[in-house]
């Protein structure tokens, strides 16, 4: 009988994690390195930077932090730097409105009728927007592409007003009108790009902030700032390119920041001083928050572990309905597994809701909850998890001080009780004060129940068996998985693109192929990708060269390799019945101690022949081999050491190798062969790897003629 296929639901990519929903995570870590963790709280230590009061701050594309004083100057706050630098600000820039950053800097023009653009480097004027009359522009917010939405309150005649949002983009033009409905007044505007809404503060008795779709109308949903946290009074709001929403104010006990998750959840506090209010301004970009108040600017940074103003940190994440179906006898599930990093403080739920083909209202509820687009996603995820009898006891996991090297793990649940088709996965992830950050790289929901419990003998796979031997078994399936998933890896060990640099030279002196320890990685590497050549062509050119190939690093060949006898032969003088040699060619001839016992004999080099020795001429000439290498003095010191006894081993025991360090010019010719490159002359300086006449160092001293040094002016 075939063994079942065991199947796999995966979660790891970015369109993967898009069809769960997920809350309070970081969109931003989510797109860029593919991972669900949660939102970093900012450290509540900040940094303090006075000035004569301060309003309106930005922070720009480049990281620098703009806001104006009282006193009518803009500061500016270069990254890096502690000290803001001051200039006056253009006295066309209305005192008191908002900066938006985008390429350039955005304000609301005098009397609120106009929008002006600024140069961010020089606060130059660049263009006005002009507005109808009968608009009002209530607030600013920066839009996507360099574009801006303005908050515009229409009046009418008889009195009525009706607000909109208008696109501007960098040349003054409207791109797009967006209608809002369903509030009476409103007075601050903001834009999340990655959730594609606006967000609206009213000004009502009881602040709320309405949640707008990108097409405008109605709002999806809206939230009374009192329920938020209760008493709060808020004064500014602003948002950041995360979806983070910053309210400031306070409720008598907290005075500070309030950031929200893009569904209004709260994600972490920022308490601010009573010196420093009444807040005036929020401005916040990547991982840094500003705020401006009475006394200056506060710059905060993201803390590396959780905070205890922020108290607990986390996200969830609910999976959108799986489904496994009956396959060669097989049914049910096998487990679920989360792969990720959670270190000692960090807490990982799992909870299991399942259904089966006949409990369609069941279906039909989960499948139009998480659809609803009127709800927040949190609020989405509470609504299923608040559906009565259906979700099983969460398996909680706590983080462990082994952790601390911040290597991924995995941990299951298992589900080999599940014999529902349907099934929907719930996962929670959180963080305590003092705690760092956890994060999901993976999950991975495996179907159907095909595991070690199968590989027992029949009598032990009935259904009447005892549910400890299958949880027993299930166990272990669990806590072997890390050793499945080693031997799964071990085939990478010996690769030499993914093996790690300790098995590099296990692998080599396995191979048995040129090595030493002192090379570097990136010659190992190589050396090991090409272990076949190296071993086929032993005792070869080819062999020899790919061996240099891989010593001498480049993308132009910095060696070269020279068989007199093979390249160019013993020269042979031609005659009317043959040809000559062609030149380079080598002239041979009697060896230097085979003379005569005369006057021309010299002492310690004449020696008689022995009897049956033969006297070869080209015998000192045969085997010989140059091989000329153009490194720098820093390769040569590193290199000398081994280098030539790794050109031993691949040349015959009978050759005679002749190491020379050259310079580049020295393998260059003059053809178009890849070879000739235009180098300016050498700088002069002193050391082993100077070249002798093209390096010169400079005289003494400085010495001008009549005309001065070389310029155009003569001097007087």
């Amino acid at each position: 009988m075939t063994k079942p296929i065991v199947q796999t639901y995966r979660f790891a990519t970015e369109e993967q994690w898009k069809k769960c929903l997920i809350a309070g995570a970081d969109r931003q870590l989510l797109h860029n390195n593919k991972v669900v963790q949660p939102l970093a709280p900012y450290d509540p230590n900040a940094t303090f930077f006075p000035s004569a009061g301060a309003y309106a701050p930005a922070i720009t594309t480049s990281g620098e932090i703009l806001w104006l004083d009282q006193a009518g100057n803009v500061c500016r706050l270069s990254p890096g730097d502690d000290i803001p630098e001051t200039c006056s600000a253009p006295f066309t820039m209305p005192a008191g409105s908002r900066l938006v950053a985008t390429g350039d800097l955005w304000t609301i023009g005098a009397a609120r009728h106009s929008m002006q653009r600024y140069d961010s480097g020089t606060f130059t004027r660049l263009l006005t927007a002009e507005l109808p009359s009968d608009t009002s522009v209530l607030d600013i917010a920066r839009g996507l592409r360099g574009t801006v939405f303005t908050l515009l309150e229409h009046t009418s005649p008889s009195g009525s007003s009706h607000w909109e949002v208008q696109q501007i983009d960098s040349a003054g033009h409207r791109v797009n009108s967006i209608g809002l409905t369903g509030f009476s007044t409103a007075t601050k505007l903001v834009y999340l790009p990655q959730s594609n809404r606006f967000i609206l503060l009213t000004g009502e008795i009881h602040p709320r902030l309405c949640w707008f779709a990108a097409e405008g109308g109605a709002p999806v949903f809206a939230k009374l700032v009192g329920a938020i946290r209760p008493c709060f009074a808020t004064t500014v709001l602003a948002a950041d390119s995360r979806d983070r929403i910053f309210l400031a104010g306070s409720d008598g006990a907290f005075t500070g920041v309030v950031v929200l998750n893009a569904d209004g959840e709260i994600i972490d506090s920022v308490p601010v001083d009573h010196g420093d209010l009444p807040i005036t301004g929020i401005a916040a970009r990547s991982e840094t928050l500003a705020l401006t108040g009475k006394r200056g600017l506060l710059r905060f940074g993201t803390a590396t572990a959780v905070p205890g103003s922020a108290g607990d940190v986390g996200c969830t994440l609910v999976t959108p309905m799986l489904f496994s179906p009956d396959r060669e006898g097989a049914r049910g599930w096998l487990r679920m597994e989360v792969v990720g990093k959670f270190p000692q403080g960090s807490t990982l739920e799992i909870a299991i809701a399942a259904s089966e083909d006949d409990e369609e209202e069941l279906l039909d509820s989960f499948n139009s909850i998480a659809a609803d687009q009127s709800l927040s996603v949190s609020r989405r995820i509470q609504t299923l998890l608040a559906i009565p009898d259906v979700w099983r006891a969460k398996t909680v996991f706590h983080g462990s001080a082994e952790q601390a090297d911040h290597s991924e793990i995995p941990l299951s649940a298992p589900l080999f009780d599940i014999r529902q088709h349907y099934l929907w996965g719930y996962v929670s992830l959180s963080a305590a004060p003092d705690a760092s950050l956890p994060s999901i790289s993976e999950i991975r929901v495996i179907y159907p129940e095909r595991g070690l419990m199968q590989e027992l003998p029949a009598i032990f796979r009935r259904d009447a068996s005892p549910n400890f031997l299958r949880s027993l078994v299930g166990v272990l399936e669990a806590n072997t998985q890390q050793l499945d998933s080693r031997i799964a890896k071990m085939g990478g060990l010996l690769r030499p693109d993914t093996a790690p640099d300790s098995w590099l030279n296990f692998i080599a002196r396995w191979l048995g192929i040129p090595w030493d320890d002192a090379l570097g990685l990136e010659q190992k590497r190589c050396l090991l990708k090409h272990a076949a050549d190296l071993a086929r062509n032993r005792g070869t050119r080819s062999g020899l060269e790919t061996l240099l190939r891989c010593l001498v690093p480049g993308s132009a060949t910095r060696f070269r390799v020279t068989d007199a006898t093979a390249d160019f032969g013993f020269a042979v003088v031609g005659s009317s019945k043959c040809l000559g040699s062609a030149l380079p060619a080598i002239l041979g001839g009697a060896t230097r101690w085979n003379s005569a016992l005369d006057m021309h004999a010299v002492l310690g080099y004449t020696r008689l022949p022995c009897d049956g020795q033969i006297e070869d001429a080209a015998a000192r000439f045969a085997g010989s081999i140059r091989i000329e290498i153009a490194g720098t003095a820093q390769e040569r010191q590193l290199w000398e050491p081994w280098l030539r006894r790794l050109i031993l081993e691949m040349v015959p025991v009978t050759a005679k190798v002749q190491l020379l360090w050259v310079p580049s010019s020295r393998l260059s010719s003059q053809d178009l062969d890849g070879t000739l490159s235009l180098e300016p002359e050498p700088w002069p300086h002193l050391g082993t790897d100077a070249i002798t006449g093209l390096a010169r160092l400079p005289e003494g001293r400085i010495r001008l003629s009549s005309c001065g040094p070389e310029i155009n002016t003569r001097l007087s």
